[in-house]
């Protein structure tokens, strides 16, 4: 499966079209806590990127982040 990077806010509004129920706050706590991957933008230095694939396994598999 080709990596798909994206932003936080980007990667929460996909989420959440796709009915998880995820905020940037929960994948900012997450990227904090060194739970999901992050990469740095290079084109915005104030923005981290989050691959779209591991964050779909991630909630898509919890129970309590589906609507």
């Amino acid at each position: 499966m080709e990596e798909q990077w994206t932003s936080m806010n980007e990667a929460a509004y996909i989420l959440r079209s796709e009915g998880m129920s995820v905020s940037v706050s929960k994948l900012s706590r997450l990227a904090s806590q060194g739970k999901i991957t992050t990469a740095p933008d290079t084109l915005d230095e104030r923005v981290k990127l989050v691959e779209m694939n591991q964050l779909r396994q991630l909630f898509g598999s919890s129970k309590r982040m589906k609507k």
